[in-house]
């Protein structure tokens, strides 16, 4: 290419996620976060009435070229392949991490247990009110189908 032609031709970075949504692509299922070392994400989009996926793998750098898949049987069935690596490396991550304490094997297992036990402490009272939370909505869905059917039983008397 000349350079005058190479000084007309200008370099524009494209986000990738603006151009998905231009072409009707948005996220739906994936494993792994935005701080994993691995993760998988899908992408979905409905044409003629029948969605298509497409599916791409990232790790800490960079990520893959998109993968189409054809329904969604296979897109569950790629992210359950991919499943056991994002679990391995996010294991692997936090192994790193709890090493980075300098701490021998007893210790590391003391901090391993403590901090399971911190979690599971910590995040208990939000699983008991979302727990009541559902109980509260079963109750109130019993309720109203309860209304319904005694109401279709006075009008049918």
């Amino acid at each position: 290419m000349s350079s005058s032609i190479r000084s007309r031709v200008r370099r524009t970075p494209v986000d990738v996620g603006v151009w998905l949504e231009q072409q009707g692509w948005s996220e739906f299922l994936g494993i792994g976060g935005e701080a994993s070392e691995l993760c998988v994400r899908s992408f979905r989009r409905t044409v003629g009435g029948r969605d298509e996926f497409i599916v791409e793998v990232w790790d800490a750098a960079q990520g893959s070229p998109f993968v189409k898949v054809d329904n969604f049987g296979e897109l569950m069935d790629l992210l359950a392949r991919w499943a056991p690596a994002v679990q391995a490396a996010a294991v692997v991550a936090a192994v790193d991490d709890l090493r980075s304490y300098g701490l021998d094997k007893d210790g590391l297992a003391e901090l391993v247990g403590a901090k399971v036990a911190f979690g599971a402490s910590d995040a208990l009272p939000a699983l008991r009110r979302h727990e009541q939370q559902q109980a509260a909505h079963r109750r109130q869905v019993a309720a109203q189908r309860k209304a319904a059917r005694e109401a279709a039983a006075r009008l049918s008397s």
